[in-house]
């Protein structure tokens, strides 16, 4: 019923979710749904959108295909609301590939306050089926960067275009989406993602002086082909630097790095803001955001305490890993709020506040020692500087460890594709596991790493925190 060939309403979602009271409840009851992370009530999620504090409530959207869990229908932003973020209030759709500017997709974008008022940008992604020798990304599509305004979160205003095909450098493919809006000393920088005519990933500089007018400016990359495609840009000041975090598609594997099918990296960039130009600091590896299974296309916003908060979507594009959930008629989630800072060079992230509030029964514990019973819903903290080597069964068959200089996450034989993801660090002096009912985030170091994934493993029977030398571990369950 519903597809890319063809526009939904509202009224044509309304009618169809009226039919749909049953499944909702069924999924609704799943036992593989989550506490405390953010999924979809049917159907599949996929990136955050729109991300925005109004007064003391959070507004986070996704891309939504409610239709269809192994997404092939089309996509719409969902909107949720916390003011904790642990509990979430599905609001449901409020944008919808109507027009003649999205009409095969309302894909990613952000929200940016301004006087009171939120600007919403977002890529209208609109397919021609005119002829079958389209091949969408030098012909056949268009991608429009829509601009909205409005004062009510649940009404986005009405559709403009900010930044339209025309207005593309002349070697850019019919690929170029994601705006992201920062402002600097009075001028508001757009950051589109973008593919070369010739399989090049870059980012996009656009400016305005009013968030309506906007002109090409520059563009940000490496001097060499790092990825075909460079998705979902967030381009934000942080600790006194300026951050570059995107998503390379199409990046080959290195070693431990860039094993997903498509990545999430950061840059430090020096700017010249009066001309502008923006350069991509230092050389060697980008490192990556996340190097679990499930990690890609966060974004991030500073909220009223001035925290620089960051929310992913755990899963991957194109990925051979599966989750089980499809059959049942929902799959993915997003991660936990995560605050960023720069710490040594590099970027940290770390839960949260909120998520403490979790926190039940603390059960302490050294190297040798055990957790009985640990369950699905966990927070454990382990300290452990010195340490050459210590492993932790987080999940029947779900192995953390470190030993020689590598940290590991093993999924075992349940990953339902998921195998093995390691980091090589130079030493490990605390770790932290944050366990949903079938999710996992790990970091490391106060955040220095980090690893999302997915699992759908059984609880281990025990937690043995196993040491060569001195460790301990503060281990909270978890409940609402």
């Amino acid at each position: 019923m519903f597809d890319q060939k063809h526009r939904v309403t509202r009224s044509d979602y309304e009618l169809w979710r009226a039919g749909q009271d049953e499944t909702a409840a069924r999924i609704a009851a799943d036992p593989d749904r989550l506490l405390f992370h953010a999924e979809p009530e049917l159907g599949w999620l996929n990136d955050p959108n729109g991300l925005v504090q109004v007064g003391d409530t959070y507004h986070i959207y996704h891309q939504y295909d409610p239709f269809d869990a192994a997404h092939g229908g089309p996509v719409l932003w969902n909107h949720l609301t916390t003011k904790d973020f642990v509990t979430y209030e599905n609001r449901g759709p409020a944008l919808f590939p109507d027009s003649d500017l999205d009409s095969s997709g309302a894909y990613s974008g952000s929200a940016f306050m301004h006087d009171g008022k939120i600007h919403y940008f977002y890529t209208g992604n609109v397919k021609h089926f005119d002829r079958d020798d389209y091949d969408y990304v030098l012909t056949g599509r268009d991608q429009n960067q829509i601009h909205m305004v409005t004062e009510n979160p649940d009404k986005l205003g009405e559709k403009h275009i900010a930044v339209g095909p025309v207005d593309y450098p002349d070697d850019i493919s019919t690929h170029v989406r994601d705006p992201k809006i920062l402002e600097h000393d009075g001028i508001y920088y757009m950051v589109l993602g973008a593919r070369t005519k010739d399989d090049r990933g870059c980012v996009l500089v656009y400016t305005s002086h009013d968030l309506e007018c906007w002109k090409y400016a520059t563009r940000i990359e490496l001097g060499e082909k790092f990825g075909f495609m460079w998705e979902c840009p967030d381009l934000f000041e942080l600790d006194g630097e300026l951050i570059l975090v995107c998503c390379p598609q199409g990046v080959p594997a290195d070693g431990w790095r860039y094993q997903n099918p498509h990545q999430c990296v950061w840059f430090r960039i020096e700017a010249d803001w009066e001309a502008p130009s923006f350069k991509i600091a230092g050389q060697g590896m980008p490192p990556m955001v996340d190097a679990g299974f499930d990690f890609y296309a966060p974004q991030s916003f500073a909220d009223a305490d001035g925290r620089r908060i960051m929310i992913g979507w755990a899963g991957c594009p194109d990925a051979t890993a599966q989750n089980p959930t499809v059959e049942r008629g929902w799959q993915c989630a997003l991660t936990v709020p995560r605050v960023l800072n720069m710490r040594d060079g590099k970027l940290c992230q770390w839960p949260a506040r909120e998520v403490e509030q979790l926190r039940m029964e603390r059960v302490s514990v050294t190297a040798g020692e055990t957790v009985g019973s640990p369950g699905r819903l966990f927070d454990a903290v382990v300290s452990c500087r010195g340490t050459k080597s210590i492993e932790l069964e987080v999940r029947e068959g779900v192995v953390v460890c470190f030993a020689s200089g590598m940290l590991t996450l093993d999924m075992g034989d349940e990953g339902y594709g998921r195998d093995k993801r390691s980091v090589e660090l130079d030493e490990l002096y605390c770790l932290r596991v944050l366990s949903d009912a079938t999710m996992l985030e790990v970091f490391v170091n106060d955040g220095e790493v980090a690893l999302t994934s997915r699992t759908y493993s059984s609880a281990a029977p025990a937690m043995q925190l196993r040491a060569e030398g001195d460790a301990s571990m503060e281990f909270y369950r978890l409940a609402r």
